[in-house]
């Protein structure tokens, strides 16, 4: 579970956004909407433990996320790629996993095909297109099932198709627990609740 109470960022002290209250349950698929420079990448910063610099509280199963930290609870996909070039596909999903288990090792090639990567075990990421890439990158986080998987401006990364496999590789995460928060510039399809950054605030829609 994710809670955000009396919540606020500030630049120049002048208010990015704010809210009261926020809660997303475990195993919610929640979309928040807003334009560019709303303050949607710092406030994921912030749920993920990378930002500090704002006023309130945030609490992951009751503890702040920094708490959680080292134990990488909630994983982020951002538009920047943190991937090895010339690594294989395989090598960069389970590069943070210290023993892949027998079923990571029979779930990821089945979430590799919904994504349709290809040939995973040889080809290097350096050959997959941007968005291919970010499935990989997605693929790696929903296999660690965190507490949060946090992904940052989806739809720039991933057009219509492509949603809804990410759709399809999330679920395995969503059923086992893991809550998915998605930002966007526009309201996506097939999400639990929707909130929007308007008029400096985040209101549920």
């Amino acid at each position: 579970m994710l809670k955000i109470e009396n919540f606020s960022i500030s630049a120049q002290d002048s208010i990015v956004f704010s809210l009261d209250k926020f809660l997303a349950e475990n195993a919610n698929k929640v979309n928040i909407v807003g334009s560019n420079r709303t303050g949607k990448t710092i406030f994921f910063r912030a749920i993920h433990g990378e930002y500090f610099d704002f006023s309130g509280d945030i609490y992951i199963k009751e503890k702040p996320p920094v708490f959680y930290k080292k134990r990488r609870k909630t994983i982020s996909v951002e538009s920047i790629s943190h991937l090895l070039p010339e690594d294989s596909i395989w090598k960069n999903i389970t590069l943070p996993i210290v023993k892949v288990t027998q079923g990571q090792k029979e779930k990821i090639p089945e979430l590799c095909q919904i994504a349709e990567l290809g040939e995973i075990y040889g080809r290097r990421v350096k050959h997959l297109s941007y968005s291919s890439q970010k499935f990989v990158e997605l693929i790696r986080a929903v296999i660690q099932l965190p507490y949060i998987i946090l992904i940052d401006d989806a739809d720039s990364f991933f057009d219509d198709i492509n949603l809804l496999k990410m759709h399809r590789i999330c679920n395995f995460a969503v059923e086992n627990g893991t809550t998915l928060l998605v930002s966007s510039k526009r309201k996506l399809e097939n999400f639990d609740s929707y909130f929007r950054i308007q008029s400096k605030e985040l209101v549920q829609i």
